[in-house]
């Protein structure tokens, strides 16, 4: 094959933009750090989490305790995002194809590895939580007779494309109803024998939420993964939407197969931004989904799962910057701020007669994620009543037997915010 011939000045042209490429890139790395290492995160007072409000974008007239639909990001990894993408447009050639950015997104790659305690060669970047268990629908080897096993508190975007894969591959979809209403009396030990008893001699795959968006119950996945290859179920996959970085999670020690995750939500990173951890020894089990033009180089590594056809780098690399974020302020101090808050809206819900509280009682089967419900009141009208005059952001559910509100506070949330809160729904 003959070597094409580069002109001198041409060679020397693209040496210099890599050159300048590189030193932008590593300036905006650096002026990251200096914003974050000037973050004050050295005081477990609460008045240090409330500061953080004026850390984020958010308007000053909204009390958002949404962060299970979609998170808050802070301005500091905002700017790093806005400038990743300001380098980019000076040279779009360069941003898509260079070397130097092949080697940030790999670093990238290690630092959300590292974070959730697994190997980089099993994190695939995807855009969200739906996009990886819609690879798992299409890729897992399944087919006649094999049955794949959730229950009603799985998400949508973990559900639906079993049923739509179902169709067409000829495996069946069991679907069961959860004890939603029970949740508060359950322990660890209910919850596995709830889908143990639900696991039949067919079931190949089993889903579930290590958090779910409606009651935030903590499922216990490392025992029910246990439990599923005691009973001969070949593939565990779990929705982390609302668990990585609202609480540590560390996937190696899980047991499981797959864990897809939405870092938009709490770990406050670019929307557009997801993650799929796949375990190195299954990855030769799953068909790629998105067949782009790298297929055959990246042939034996989790590329070959992710959509490269051409996409929004910059986003991955922020994704890296929020990380560093949630990590200068310390993973067990944000944890144990959110189950502060968890605890101060369980009081106060209690001390309310007309509020009843349809989450779980206890920490470490609950999340910063909850239901609550005001006796006879429609969520809904509550959600228009309260938002428009007083700025309160919260999901409302008004689903068949299920007219609930959830709440997901984040750190940056008050006991004030809350106490108003709770005092607007008493009257």
């Amino acid at each position: 094959m003959e070597i094409p011939h580069i002109p001198r000045r041409e060679f020397l042209q693209k040496i210099s933009a890599g050159a300048a490429f590189l030193t932008a890139l590593s300036s905006i790395q650096s002026t990251y750090a200096d914003q974050l290492f000037a973050l004050d995160s050295n005081s477990d007072e609460p008045g240090t989490f409330a500061s953080l409000r004026s850390q984020y974008l958010l308007s000053p007239d909204v009390t958002y305790f949404n962060h299970g639909s979609i998170g808050t990001i802070p301005k500091i990894v905002h700017e790093a995002h806005t400038e990743y993408l300001r380098l980019c447009e000076s040279n779009p050639w360069y941003y898509m194809w260079s070397e130097p950015w092949e080697e940030a997104r790999a670093k990238t790659r290690e630092k959300v590895a590292a974070f959730l305690g697994v190997n980089a060669s099993e994190i695939a970047f995807t855009h969200n939580t739906t996009e990886g268990f819609n690879l798992l629908a299409n890729g897992l080897p399944l087919g006649k007779g094999d049955e794949v096993l959730f229950s009603t508190l799985n998400h949508s975007g973990a559900s639906k494309c079993w049923f739509h894969y179902a169709t067409s591959r000829g495996f069946s979809v069991k679907q069961f109803e959860f004890p939603i209403r029970e949740v508060a009396g359950l322990s660890q030990a209910d919850i596995v024998e709830i889908y143990a008893r639900q696991i039949s001699e067919n079931t190949r795959v089993l889903v579930l939420p290590h958090i779910d968006n409606l009651v935030g119950l903590r499922h216990p996945v490392k025992e029910l993964a246990a439990m599923a290859r005691s009973k001969g179920v070949e593939f565990v996959a779990v929705d982390g939407a609302q668990s990585v970085g609202m609480i540590s999670v560390n996937i190696a020690g899980l047991g499981v197969d797959f864990y897809a995750m939405s870092p938009h939500k709490w770990l406050q990173s670019p929307k557009g931004t997801g993650l799929l951890y796949i375990r190195k020894s299954v990855q030769s089990q799953l068909r790629p989904m998105w067949v782009t033009w790298g297929q055959k180089t990246w042939e034996g590594t989790v590329r070959i799962f992710e959509d490269y056809g051409t996409r929004n780098l910059a986003e991955v690399l922020t994704l890296g910057n929020a990380i560093d974020f949630q990590q200068q302020l310390g993973i067990e101090k944000t944890e144990q701020r959110r189950k502060t808050l968890w605890r101060h809206f369980a009081n106060a819900v209690e001390a309310a007669p007309n509020i009843a509280w349809q989450s779980p009682k206890n920490w470490e089967l609950g999340a910063s994620l909850f239901s609550i419900e005001v006796n006879g009141q429609s969520s809904k009208e509550i959600f228009r009543k309260l938002f428009p005059k007083h700025g309160f952001v919260f999901r409302a559910f008004d689903n068949p037997g299920w007219k609930t509100m959830r709440i997901s506070p984040n750190i940056y949330n008050t006991e004030s915010e809350i106490d108003r809160f709770v005092k607007l729904l008493e009257s």
